[in-house]
């Protein structure tokens, strides 16, 4: 049916405590601090694969792990970084759970969408191509974002599992098949 693959996972935690992030920005290996919108620390961190993982702490305490493709992934990472901040601050929880809070994943139907005929017939979805060449769409029902580019390629975000990235997915393009919008 489905042919998606998983771009993204996005899993979080809690260390349990409130962070200094000033101290961790200039003790961990690999991090940077990052004053824009959330002040936070990112951190470069190691998959099992040849691709970098990024953990990012908050000052109230919450950890993210963005840059894995499965919650196992991000579970294994988001231990090492607790572990890694636990070396500058002995006070921080590694016991609490960790879990999927977002992920992103895509689909090429292989059809070439109208995305002017879908931005006049979806009330609140956005596309003004001088700016992103992609439509933005977020909807109540099913409840999910995406992503929609004239090639075919659907980014489905705001799931937080594959079978509601499909469900979502299978919904889209019912609409899109009954309104003539996708070729």
């Amino acid at each position: 049916m489905s042919n998606i693959k998983v771009e993204n996972v996005i899993a979080v935690s809690h260390l349990g405590k409130e962070l200094e992030l000033i101290t961790l920005a200039t003790e961990l290996p690999n991090a940077r601090y990052s004053s824009s919108g959330n002040p936070s620390v990112i951190i470069e961190m190691d998959t099992n694969s040849s691709k970098k993982a990024a953990g990012v702490l908050f000052s109230n305490g919450k950890a993210l792990i963005t840059g894995v493709t499965t919650l196992n992934e991000g579970k294994d990472i988001m231990t090492k970084l607790k572990e890694l901040v636990k070396t500058i601050d002995s006070k921080v929880s590694t016991k609490r759970a960790t879990k999927l809070e977002n992920m992103v994943v895509k689909e090429n139907i292989g059809k070439i969408v109208d995305l002017k005929a879908m931005a006049l017939a979806i009330p609140g979805a956005e596309y003004d191509p001088l700016r992103f060449q992609g439509l933005v769409l977020r909807m109540d029902k099913p409840d999910a974002s995406f992503i929609i580019f004239q090639s075919g390629v659907l980014i489905v975000t705001d799931i937080i599992s594959e079978a509601k990235a499909k469900k979502a997915l299978k919904e889209l393009k019912i609409f899109m098949t009954e309104s003539g919008i996708a070729s």
